[in-house]
């Protein structure tokens, strides 16, 4: 079994290129505690945050079993429906339907390391990132954030062939990524309770939609609501 050293700050830091790597590839989810967190430390409202720092992402993945987030596919607007048959020619029954509220990615400026020099490059990033890759919401930045890139389950270390500090260390925080994901499953729980605009209140009005992990369009909260309609209990 592999020895997990603890690392220092400086430890860390020299292993990890600040690439931001990370940031540029990945959507960052975000919980409600962490909205109003990172809200905070803009100094906005979460109202002011989430509608304009934050956008849905919509993930469905075919489903025949009831079950949490499993909705039927007679409610999907048209349009949806349309994306869906579209994509794959048909359209299930039913869907289990993950809907996440993510950071605003948009086209910036940062940079990107190569042969040891750093040069800059124009990529789809997470907004929070700025030109030499440091990050505005460090402090407040959500638990995606803070465990990457040791949130990967042992053993899968290929994940990231681009993450030097991933590659050469062996952190351990499988105990706080445990908590994370009871934290995500309580809050798709609670969805399903609640309703997605129940629980969020103002979440935000649009996004992207997902069959599994390829996007296929976009989806606006009114049509998310219309798939997701409140369940008799």
């Amino acid at each position: 079994m592999q020895s997990t050293p603890k690392l220092t700050k400086k430890q860390e830091s020299d292993f990890c290129l600040a690439c931001g790597e990370c940031c540029k590839r990945y959507c960052i989810t975000v919980l409600p505690e962490e909205a109003n967190k990172i809200s905070k430390s803009l100094g906005k409202t979460r109202k002011d945050f989430l509608e304009n720092d934050c956008v849905l992402n919509v993930k469905l993945f075919l489903k025949t079993t009831p079950g949490v987030l499993t909705y039927p596919s007679t409610f999907f607007p048209k349009r949806i429906f349309d994306l869906l048959k579209k994509e794959i020619g048909s359209v299930g029954e039913s869907y289990f339907i993950v809907p996440q509220v993510v950071l605003k990615r948009e086209e910036k400026k940062t940079f990107k390391f190569k042969d040891k020099k750093s040069i800059i490059e124009t990529r789809n990033a997470c907004k929070f990132i700025r030109p030499e890759n440091n990050c505005d919401i460090y402090e407040a930045r959500p638990a995606p954030c803070r465990l990457f890139p040791f949130i990967a389950m042992p053993g899968l270390r290929e994940q990231y062939p681009f993450c030097e500090l991933f590659q050469k260390t062996y952190k351990d925080l499988s105990i706080e990524s445990k908590i994370y994901y009871s934290k995500v499953q309580d809050y798709f729980k609670e969805i399903d309770n609640k309703s997605f605009t129940s629980f969020w209140r103002t979440p935000p009005t649009s996004g992207a939609i997902f069959l599994q992990d390829k996007e296929i369009g976009t989806i606006s909260l009114e049509e998310l609501e219309l798939m997701m309609p409140k369940k008799q209990k």
